[in-house]
């Protein structure tokens, strides 16, 4: 036994002293005293005991990579609950979940598995991580054990270095196999093809595809939208070779689509499609696209000698497959909702990681009016769109309607909901405004609530905590209820600017009303209404809506992305406050840093006939500057990352483009902008070459050097940075990452891939500057790789045999196979516990005697019949106590003789009783007694 706190034993020795001075009247009542007190200081002192158990920990390994049948996690998430049905005492359960990588779902505890939570990648299978992590989570040197729930693929880490570890510290590794059925599985196993050609280079794709059986398949290869090749094919059970030609065109990229069918059902379709990317090198153009499609600067730039493409704003798709195509993108007069904000995020992500150019020009749908406010692309511009209030114009009043019905309760992300983000966007356009204007706002549901009264802004930091902590709650939102109550606001207010902005789920906007005869009554009183639409144009409310906005002059705004709400209550606050764009001909002024940025000097240039009022930011390059009282940036410039960045304020090609489009040499200001901001291609010195290939899903990079050079041409070793992305999502950088040596002419570079997505790096050679790479992916999800029968089963079966596990058919017995394990119990509950048993005992002897009286004592008693007391019982003697003898000495006066009475003459005189036959009753009298007040005594 052992003692967690011994220092409490030091108070045995003065509550020992204590029993002593302050004795109980027996010796029993003394003993059982002491007892009470020596398990209580014993058990403060946290006493435990050394003793064999079976309990311990189990954790289960759960794969959900996309490799497992469909239904796996329900199938799973049930096999958890029916292990832990068969915990018993201390036993706790744990969950690890992995796909690309492994997360702990559950730590260890007792309660049911709720299902799984946590969102992974599945586009791999790393079993090695996860075992990793739920060898980490067995506590040491107690009983435990690990369950796999896989199919058994892995595409990492081998996971036979973990099972080493597990089996040093003897926790078995015990396996149930869940897969899909591979009988009947045709496969695209791999696809040969070259990763860069040249322009107008022929080259070979040769595609290797598995059959089980002898068999017909139907094939199809296409580029784009157009078919290269298509047929039917017999093949043998087996691998079988098809072999394609084509030739490459312009300098891009060249996407491919592979796919392949056999005759019967197939048990994993996900392996027979491919993608393949085959970079083509040399220049890439410029992609320009225009707000208007009648704008003439695509040509006018193509007639400066550029290499230009016009994209379609309507068609145009911001992935990094398309993006790679080009050098730069040009953004004229584009508004920020057309290319959405996954768009913006990948567009912001390339020109940073991959050293690619982008360049803005300015108009009514660009920078602030375009909503480029807090947007993705406004953090890499050279410029800032905030409303300063030295720049403001005429005093503005707003009155914002919030939509708070039971639909803006739903998740969003991150812990947020859609009325968490809409609360957000009414702060934020209250904090555009200043002490000069007047602000008010309702929360609508089927009847308006009033949450900031209207009136001047006057404390902001009480007005937003009031907003910030609207809930959802309520129906769907009455529109005519909402724009009512935003009106009696409004009319109250002394600005001459006024606003309604309108918030409201499109898919369940309810009773409009007189909404007609009610805007049309606002617009009378100079009031502008606009709309936020929550949903798309295409919802059952989004007609309602747009009308609503159409009629009250002001704009309507639809989105499904709720997190992009704060920055459209912002663009709609700018619009209207109307100093976002100076709408007339000004003056501007060239400075120094214009032949930096062009190469050449431009003596003179005209005014422009309107521009997007911004602001410089710190350490960018300012080339042209207005000269009215703004002093406003008209081009800008900066490099973000290793890509370029230039914004021209002005509007190219539209109603104020002013003198600018009678100047003569337009078309060289323009194209110069464009060279800089797409760069100069990089060629690598000293007869460098770069390659890079797929090996086994990793993505290998090599830079060559010339066996024959006289010295090292690298200062330094260079650096690989590299941007992944799927469609639809948002790319995510990698850390760059530094290559090494690997022959005495080669360095190289290992970039893992995963399915699904685009892999684009650029590798920074010292005095070359950033080279980019064609584009390179994965054919399919590596899940999906065809496999040798069995496979899966033989990697678990591995590693249960080397762990002392084995194939787990019995889920609940898994517990009675932990291994017993010596460990500390903690008994200070036992122990106080026995002390409050003593403690009852001692008050049962103070209250009875029943201990001290013995058996023989207590059998006597309940045999012998109490005797009747005589007529004339002596009085009771009073009680003696005593402490050491259990004798009582009594002596008794004989009683003086009654006063003889005259007895009736009939009567015969009874003879007195001699002294001999009164003694016995005397005595026993005298035993009674002391019996009682021995009795007593001990009560």
């Amino acid at each position: 036994m052992v003692l967690e706190y011994p220092v409490w034993l030091v108070l045995a020795i003065p509550l020992a002293i204590a029993v002593q001075v302050w004795r109980l009247p027996s010796r029993l009542l003394q003993a059982l005293r002491l007892i009470v007190i020596a398990l209580i200081v014993v058990a403060m002192s946290s006493p435990a005991v050394k003793l064999p158990s079976r309990e311990g920990t189990i954790v289960v390994v759960a794969d959900r990579s996309l490799s497992m049948p469909p239904g796996s996690d329900e199938i799973m998430a049930e096999t958890i609950n029916l292990i832990h049905n068969g915990m018993a005492g201390e036993d706790r359960l744990a969950v690890v979940s992995f796909g690309d990588s492994a997360v702990i779902e559950r730590a260890p505890e007792r309660g049911r598995f709720p299902g799984f939570t946590t969102q992974i990648m599945q586009d791999g299978s790393d079993l090695a991580e996860a075992l990793d992590l739920a060898v980490a989570l067995l506590p040491p040197k107690a009983p435990g054990r690990i369950l796999v729930l896989s199919d058994g693929r892995w595409t990492t880490t081998d996971p036979a270095s973990t099972a080493s570890r597990a089996a040093a510290r003897g926790i078995g590794i015990d396996y149930r196999l869940l897969e899909r059925s591979t009988a009947g599985d045709v496969a695209i196993v791999r696809l040969d093809v070259p990763n860069s050609v040249s322009p107008g280079e022929s080259f070979t794709m040769t595609a290797w595809i598995y059959s089980p059986v002898p068999q017909s398949i139907t094939y199809r290869l296409e580029h784009g939208t157009t078919a290269l090749a298509a047929g039917t094919r017999d093949v043998p059970s087996g691998l079988s070779r098809l072999v394609f030609r084509d030739t490459a065109a312009e300098s891009g990229t060249n996407a491919y689509r592979f796919s392949v069918a056999g005759n019967g059902d197939d048990p994993m379709p996900e392996n027979n499609v491919a993608k393949i990317l085959v970079g083509v090198s040399g220049p890439r153009p410029v992609l320009c696209v225009s707000g208007s499609p009648d704008s003439g600067l695509p040509k006018l730039l193509q007639d400066g000698g550029l290499d230009m493409k016009h994209g379609d704003l309507a068609t145009q798709v911001w992935t990094l497959e398309e993006l790679s195509n080009y050098s730069a993108v040009m953004l004229e007069n584009v508004p920020a909702q057309a290319i959405g904000e996954r768009g913006m995020e990948t567009l912001a992500a390339w020109v940073k990681e991959t050293g690619s150019g982008l360049m803005l020009t300015g108009g009514m749908n660009a920078y602030g009016p375009g909503g480029y406010y807090q947007s993705p692309l406004e953090a890499i511009m050279p410029v800032t769109m905030e409303l300063r209030l030295e720049h403001r114009g005429l005093p503005l009043a707003i009155v914002v309607a919030l939509d708070r019905s039971g639909s803006m309760m739903a998740p969003v992300g991150g812990g947020r909901t859609k009325m968490d983000l809409a609360n957000r966007g009414t702060a934020e356009a209250l904090r555009m405004l200043g002490p000069s204007d007047e602000f008010g706002c309702i929360a609508v549901d089927s009847a308006p609530h009033v949450i900031c009264r209207f009136g001047p802004v006057a404390d902001k930091a009480a007005i937003q905590s009031r907003i910030l902590k609207i809930a959802s709650m309520g129906g769907g939102i009455f529109i005519f209820e909402a724009l009512k109550a935003a009106s009696e606001m409004i009319l109250k207010a002394k600005a001459e600017t006024r606003h309604i902005i309108l918030f409201a789920d499109a898919a369940d906007s309810e009773e409009p009303g007189l909404y007609v005869d009610l805007i049309r009554a606002l617009r009378e009183a100079r009031t502008t209404v606009s709309v936020i639409g929550l949903g798309t144009e295409h919802d059952c409310d989004a007609g309602l809506l747009k009308d609503i906005a159409q009629r009250g002059g002001g704009r309507c705004y639809f989105t499904q992305d709720a997190t992009t709400l704060p920055r459209l209550f912002a663009q709609d606050t700018i619009v209207v406050a109307r100093s976002a764009f100076v709408g007339k001909s000004t003056p501007v002024r060239i400075t120094a840093g214009l032949k930096t940025l062009t190469g050449r000097s431009f003596e003179t240039m005209p005014g422009v006939g309107g521009y997007n009022l911004c602001y410089l930011r710190p350490r960018a390059n300012l080339a042209v500057a207005t000269t009215d009282r703004y002093k406003a940036p008209l081009v800008a410039s900066w490099h973000a990352g290793i890509g370029r960045v230039l914004c021209y304020t002005g509007e190219a090609d539209g109603k104020y483009t002013g003198e600018m489009a009678r100047w003569p040499i337009v078309g060289d200001f323009y194209s110069s902008m464009v060279r800089w901001t797409a760069g100069d291609p990089h060629a690598l010195p000293g007869n460098m070459l770069l390659t890079q290939r797929l090996r086994r899903g990793v993505c290998v990079i090599e830079l060559h050097l010339d066996p024959e050079r006289e010295a090292e041409p690298l200062t330094e070793l260079p650096v690989v940075r590299t941007l992944r992305g799927k469609p639809g999502e948002s790319p995510a950088a990698d850390e760059t990452v530094t290559m090494q040596w690997t022959t005495a002419d080669t360095l190289a570079v290992e970039v893992p891939l995963h399915g699904g997505e685009t892999s684009l790096s650029s590798v920074d050679v010292p005095g070359a500057g950033p080279v980019a790479m064609a584009p390179i992916c994965l054919p399919y999800s590596p899940e999906f790789q065809p496999q040798e029968i069995a496979v899966g089963r033989i990697t678990l079966d591995r590693l249960a045999r080397a762990t002392g596990g084995q194939e787990r058919i019995d889920l609940a017995g898994i517990w009675a196979e932990l291994p017993k394990a010596m460990r500390y119990v903690e008994i200070a509950h036992w122990l106080i516990g026995l002390a409050l048993i003593v403690l009852l005992v001692e008050v049962l002897e103070r209250r009875t005697g029943i201990l001290s009286m013995g058996p023989a004592v207590l059998w006597r008693r309940r045999r012998t019949e109490p005797e009747p007391e005589p007529d004339h019982a002596p009085a009771r003697l009073p009680h003696i106590r005593r402490r050491r003898s259990r004798r009582v000495s009594v002596t008794a006066e004989k009683p003086a003789p009654a006063a003889p009475q005259a007895a009736p003459a009939a009567e015969k005189k009874p003879l007195a009783p001699s002294p001999k036959e009164k003694q016995p009753g005397m005595a026993d009298a005298l035993r009674r007694a002391s019996r009682r007040a021995r009795d007593r005594t001990r009560r």
